[in-house]
Protein backbone atom coordinates (compact mmCIF):
# COMPACT_ATOMS: atom_id res chain seq x y z
CA UNK A 1 0.00 0.00 0.00
CA UNK A 2 1.55 3.40 -1.20
CA UNK A 3 -0.68 5.89 0.87
CA UNK A 4 -3.65 5.92 2.94
CA UNK A 5 -5.69 9.28 2.79
CA UNK A 6 -7.49 10.41 5.24
CA UNK A 7 -9.98 12.73 4.78
CA UNK A 8 -13.84 14.08 6.22
CA UNK A 9 -16.54 12.89 3.70
CA UNK A 10 -17.44 16.52 3.67
CA UNK A 11 -14.65 16.50 1.50
CA UNK A 12 -15.03 13.54 -0.21
CA UNK A 13 -15.63 15.76 -3.78
CA UNK A 14 -11.70 15.84 -3.56
CA UNK A 15 -10.74 13.17 -2.44
CA UNK A 16 -12.40 10.63 -4.97
CA UNK A 17 -11.02 12.86 -7.63
CA UNK A 18 -7.90 12.59 -5.88
CA UNK A 19 -7.70 8.81 -4.83
CA UNK A 20 -8.68 8.02 -8.90
CA UNK A 21 -5.61 10.46 -10.57
CA UNK A 22 -3.01 8.39 -8.00
CA UNK A 23 -4.29 5.23 -8.75
CA UNK A 24 -3.79 6.14 -12.60
CA UNK A 25 -0.52 7.25 -11.76
CA UNK A 26 0.20 3.47 -10.24
CA UNK A 27 0.11 4.44 -7.17
CA UNK A 28 -2.18 2.05 -4.72
CA UNK A 29 -4.09 4.10 -2.49
CA UNK A 30 -6.50 3.33 0.42
CA UNK A 31 -9.49 6.20 1.06
CA UNK A 32 -11.08 5.43 4.30
CA UNK A 33 -15.01 6.24 4.70
CA UNK A 34 -15.54 5.25 8.24
CA UNK A 35 -16.91 8.59 9.10
CA UNK A 36 -19.88 7.43 6.94
CA UNK A 37 -20.18 4.52 7.75
CA UNK A 38 -21.97 3.06 10.79
CA UNK A 39 -19.29 1.34 12.61
CA UNK A 40 -16.04 1.14 15.31
CA UNK A 41 -13.80 4.30 15.19
CA UNK A 42 -10.52 2.22 14.47
CA UNK A 43 -11.00 -0.90 13.75
CA UNK A 44 -8.35 -3.96 13.43
CA UNK A 45 -8.75 -3.74 9.44
CA UNK A 46 -8.37 0.19 9.58
CA UNK A 47 -5.30 -0.04 12.28
CA UNK A 48 -3.54 -2.54 9.89
CA UNK A 49 -4.11 -0.59 6.47
CA UNK A 50 -2.46 2.72 7.90
CA UNK A 51 0.61 0.49 9.62
CA UNK A 52 1.39 -1.05 5.86
CA UNK A 53 1.28 1.90 4.00
CA UNK A 54 4.76 4.35 3.24
CA UNK A 55 2.44 7.68 4.43
CA UNK A 56 -0.57 8.89 5.38
CA UNK A 57 -1.95 11.95 3.33
CA UNK A 58 -4.01 14.16 5.50
CA UNK A 59 -6.45 16.31 3.73
CA UNK A 60 -6.82 19.25 6.58
CA UNK A 61 -9.87 21.55 6.86
CA UNK A 62 -12.42 23.31 8.65
CA UNK A 63 -14.34 19.85 8.22
CA UNK A 64 -11.61 17.67 9.29
CA UNK A 65 -10.26 19.35 11.84
CA UNK A 66 -13.12 18.08 14.35
CA UNK A 67 -13.36 14.69 12.80
CA UNK A 68 -12.57 12.54 15.46
CA UNK A 69 -12.22 10.01 12.78
CA UNK A 70 -9.58 11.94 10.85
CA UNK A 71 -7.48 12.64 14.44
CA UNK A 72 -7.37 9.04 15.22
CA UNK A 73 -6.04 8.21 11.76
CA UNK A 74 -3.08 10.90 11.69
CA UNK A 75 -2.31 9.79 15.10
CA UNK A 76 -2.25 6.03 14.29
CA UNK A 77 0.13 6.83 11.27
CA UNK A 78 2.38 8.77 14.37
CA UNK A 79 2.46 5.75 16.34
CA UNK A 80 2.66 3.01 13.62
CA UNK A 81 5.91 5.28 12.66
CA UNK A 82 4.03 6.30 9.64
CA UNK A 83 4.56 10.00 7.85
CA UNK A 84 2.12 12.65 7.82
CA UNK A 85 1.75 14.22 4.20
CA UNK A 86 -0.34 17.25 5.08
CA UNK A 87 -2.71 18.70 2.29
CA UNK A 88 -4.31 22.12 3.01
CA UNK A 89 -7.54 22.68 1.40
CA UNK A 90 -8.43 25.69 2.86
CA UNK A 91 -6.95 28.03 5.49
CA UNK A 92 -7.14 25.47 8.75
CA UNK A 93 -4.36 25.62 10.77
CA UNK A 94 -2.69 22.08 10.90
CA UNK A 95 -2.50 19.66 14.34
CA UNK A 96 0.18 22.23 16.33
CA UNK A 97 2.46 19.35 16.43
CA UNK A 98 2.08 18.58 12.46
CA UNK A 99 2.57 22.48 11.89
CA UNK A 100 6.32 22.99 11.20
CA UNK A 101 6.06 19.72 8.51
CA UNK A 102 6.42 20.35 5.11
CA UNK A 103 3.29 20.62 3.73
CA UNK A 104 0.22 20.90 0.06
CA UNK A 105 -1.66 23.33 -0.08
CA UNK A 106 -4.86 22.04 -2.26
CA UNK A 107 -5.56 25.49 -3.43
CA UNK A 108 -2.15 26.52 -4.92
CA UNK A 109 -1.35 23.40 -6.10
CA UNK A 110 -4.99 22.81 -7.40
CA UNK A 111 -3.79 21.83 -11.50
CA UNK A 112 -0.75 20.06 -10.33
CA UNK A 113 -2.30 18.40 -7.15
CA UNK A 114 -2.29 14.65 -7.55
CA UNK A 115 1.28 14.72 -9.30
CA UNK A 116 2.78 16.89 -6.65
CA UNK A 117 0.98 14.66 -3.78
CA UNK A 118 2.09 11.41 -5.78
CA UNK A 119 6.03 13.09 -5.40
CA UNK A 120 5.07 13.29 -2.03
CA UNK A 121 4.56 10.19 -1.15
CA UNK A 122 7.10 8.36 -3.15
CA UNK A 123 9.45 10.88 -1.10
CA UNK A 124 8.48 9.57 1.99
CA UNK A 125 9.58 5.86 1.66
CA UNK A 126 11.45 4.63 4.95
CA UNK A 127 11.18 8.27 6.48
CA UNK A 128 9.36 8.39 10.15
CA UNK A 129 6.71 11.25 11.31
CA UNK A 130 8.07 14.71 12.09
CA UNK A 131 6.58 15.90 14.75
CA UNK A 132 7.33 20.06 15.94
CA UNK A 133 8.63 19.65 19.45
CA UNK A 134 6.67 20.85 22.52
CA UNK A 135 7.85 24.21 23.95
CA UNK A 136 5.63 24.63 27.41
CA UNK A 137 6.70 26.96 30.35
CA UNK A 138 4.98 26.63 33.24
CA UNK A 139 5.05 29.21 35.87
CA UNK A 140 4.94 27.99 39.69
CA UNK A 141 1.32 29.23 40.01
CA UNK A 142 0.52 26.49 37.16
CA UNK A 143 2.64 23.81 38.51
CA UNK A 144 0.56 24.70 42.05
CA UNK A 145 -2.72 24.09 39.98
CA UNK A 146 -1.68 20.72 38.21
CA UNK A 147 -0.72 19.57 41.32
CA UNK A 148 -3.82 20.49 43.23
CA UNK A 149 -5.88 19.17 40.26
CA UNK A 150 -4.17 15.98 39.74
CA UNK A 151 -4.39 15.03 43.62
CA UNK A 152 -8.07 15.83 43.24
CA UNK A 153 -8.47 13.46 40.54
CA UNK A 154 -6.86 10.73 41.91
CA UNK A 155 -8.96 11.22 45.49
CA UNK A 156 -12.12 11.07 43.50
CA UNK A 157 -11.39 7.75 41.50
CA UNK A 158 -10.04 6.42 44.73
CA UNK A 159 -13.66 7.06 46.35
CA UNK A 160 -15.29 5.60 42.90
CA UNK A 161 -13.23 2.33 43.83
CA UNK A 162 -14.39 2.29 47.27
CA UNK A 163 -18.08 2.05 45.70
CA UNK A 164 -18.36 5.77 47.80
CA UNK A 165 -20.15 7.21 45.17
CA UNK A 166 -21.65 10.05 47.31
CA UNK A 167 -17.55 11.47 48.48
CA UNK A 168 -16.76 11.10 44.85
CA UNK A 169 -19.38 13.28 43.66
CA UNK A 170 -18.62 15.68 46.32
CA UNK A 171 -15.21 15.93 45.81
CA UNK A 172 -15.64 16.28 41.98
CA UNK A 173 -17.99 19.41 42.52
CA UNK A 174 -15.01 20.84 44.58
CA UNK A 175 -12.90 20.11 41.69
CA UNK A 176 -15.34 22.21 39.37
CA UNK A 177 -14.38 25.44 40.53
CA UNK A 178 -10.64 24.50 40.83
CA UNK A 179 -10.76 23.18 37.49
CA UNK A 180 -13.20 26.36 35.70
CA UNK A 181 -10.49 28.94 36.89
CA UNK A 182 -7.74 26.80 35.86
CA UNK A 183 -9.51 26.88 32.06
CA UNK A 184 -9.81 30.74 32.44
CA UNK A 185 -6.40 31.62 33.24
CA UNK A 186 -4.18 29.00 31.50
CA UNK A 187 -6.85 28.08 28.77
CA UNK A 188 -4.01 26.61 26.52
CA UNK A 189 -1.62 25.06 28.38
CA UNK A 190 -1.51 21.27 27.25
CA UNK A 191 -1.20 19.72 30.91
CA UNK A 192 -4.63 21.66 31.75
CA UNK A 193 -6.56 20.64 28.58
CA UNK A 194 -5.72 16.98 29.58
CA UNK A 195 -6.61 17.57 32.81
CA UNK A 196 -10.01 18.79 31.82
CA UNK A 197 -10.57 15.95 29.69
CA UNK A 198 -10.03 13.63 32.91
CA UNK A 199 -12.34 15.58 34.62
CA UNK A 200 -15.14 15.88 32.44
CA UNK A 201 -14.28 11.69 32.26
CA UNK A 202 -14.46 11.69 36.04
CA UNK A 203 -17.93 13.39 35.89
CA UNK A 204 -19.20 10.93 34.19
CA UNK A 205 -17.85 8.30 35.85
CA UNK A 206 -19.12 9.73 39.20
CA UNK A 207 -22.76 10.49 37.15
CA UNK A 208 -22.90 7.04 35.85
CA UNK A 209 -20.94 4.91 38.49
CA UNK A 210 -24.02 2.22 38.99
CA UNK A 211 -24.71 1.53 35.20
CA UNK A 212 -21.25 1.53 34.28
CA UNK A 213 -20.52 -1.27 36.51
CA UNK A 214 -23.91 -3.15 35.24
CA UNK A 215 -21.98 -3.38 31.87
CA UNK A 216 -24.76 -0.78 30.58
CA UNK A 217 -22.35 2.63 30.16
CA UNK A 218 -24.44 5.39 29.04
CA UNK A 219 -24.16 7.75 25.73
CA UNK A 220 -23.39 11.24 27.53
CA UNK A 221 -22.13 14.59 25.76
CA UNK A 222 -19.40 14.42 29.01
CA UNK A 223 -17.77 11.38 27.10
CA UNK A 224 -17.63 13.37 23.85
CA UNK A 225 -16.26 16.24 25.92
CA UNK A 226 -13.60 14.80 27.29
CA UNK A 227 -12.52 12.61 24.01
CA UNK A 228 -12.42 16.04 22.24
CA UNK A 229 -9.78 17.56 25.20
CA UNK A 230 -7.68 14.41 25.06
CA UNK A 231 -7.17 14.78 20.83
CA UNK A 232 -6.99 18.70 21.86
CA UNK A 233 -3.80 17.52 23.98
CA UNK A 234 -2.67 15.03 21.62
CA UNK A 235 -2.43 17.63 18.21
CA UNK A 236 0.22 19.68 20.57
CA UNK A 237 2.20 16.33 21.88
CA UNK A 238 1.42 13.09 20.10
CA UNK A 239 3.74 11.07 22.51
CA UNK A 240 1.79 12.15 25.73
CA UNK A 241 0.86 9.07 28.06
CA UNK A 242 -1.62 10.55 30.31
CA UNK A 243 -3.33 11.94 27.07
CA UNK A 244 -3.28 8.11 25.11
CA UNK A 245 -4.55 6.44 28.11
CA UNK A 246 -7.11 9.38 29.03
CA UNK A 247 -8.52 8.31 25.31
CA UNK A 248 -7.87 5.00 25.34
CA UNK A 249 -9.92 4.75 28.77
CA UNK A 250 -13.03 6.93 27.48
CA UNK A 251 -12.99 4.73 24.66
CA UNK A 252 -13.33 1.87 26.70
CA UNK A 253 -16.97 3.81 27.91
CA UNK A 254 -17.77 4.45 23.88
CA UNK A 255 -17.41 0.64 23.75
CA UNK A 256 -14.58 1.23 20.99
CA UNK A 257 -12.69 -1.42 22.01
CA UNK A 258 -10.08 -1.36 18.94
CA UNK A 259 -9.63 1.90 19.40
CA UNK A 260 -9.26 1.86 23.09
CA UNK A 261 -6.79 -1.18 22.83
CA UNK A 262 -4.57 0.85 20.14
CA UNK A 263 -4.44 3.66 22.28
CA UNK A 264 -3.66 2.18 25.65
CA UNK A 265 -0.74 0.46 24.06
CA UNK A 266 0.64 3.50 22.55
CA UNK A 267 0.64 5.17 26.09
CA UNK A 268 2.47 2.39 27.65
CA UNK A 269 4.81 2.53 24.82
CA UNK A 270 5.34 6.55 25.28
CA UNK A 271 5.73 5.94 29.07
CA UNK A 272 8.48 3.86 28.46
CA UNK A 273 10.48 5.37 26.26
CA UNK A 274 9.69 8.71 28.78
CA UNK A 275 11.37 6.48 31.53
CA UNK A 276 8.90 5.66 33.63
CA UNK A 277 9.41 1.77 34.86
CA UNK A 278 5.77 1.40 34.32
CA UNK A 279 2.70 2.69 34.00
CA UNK A 280 -0.47 0.98 36.46
CA UNK A 281 -3.30 2.64 34.96
CA UNK A 282 -2.81 1.87 31.20
CA UNK A 283 -1.58 -1.66 31.70
CA UNK A 284 -5.35 -2.05 34.26
CA UNK A 285 -7.32 -0.34 31.26
CA UNK A 286 -5.61 -2.61 29.03
CA UNK A 287 -6.26 -5.84 31.07
CA UNK A 288 -9.50 -4.51 30.88
CA UNK A 289 -9.86 -3.91 27.23
CA UNK A 290 -8.83 -7.55 26.88
CA UNK A 291 -11.58 -8.87 28.79
CA UNK A 292 -14.18 -7.37 26.99
CA UNK A 293 -12.92 -8.22 23.77
CA UNK A 294 -12.18 -11.90 24.46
Amino acid sequence: MDAFISHSSRDAAIARPLERELEQMGLAVWLDDSEIRVGALLRDELQTSIAVCKALVLLWSANAQPSRWVAAEWLTAIHTDRPVLGCALDGTELPQCLSSTVFLDARRDADRLAERVARAIRASEGQHPAVAPVMRHASADLENAISMIAAGQEAVTNQLLREDTASAAELQATLDGVMGEARRVWPLDPVIVNLDGYHHKNAYLVRHWDAIQAGRAPADPLLTQAEQRFFETLSIDPYDPSALNGLGSVLINERELDAAEFFILAAIKAAAHQGMDSYPAAEHDLALVRRFKS
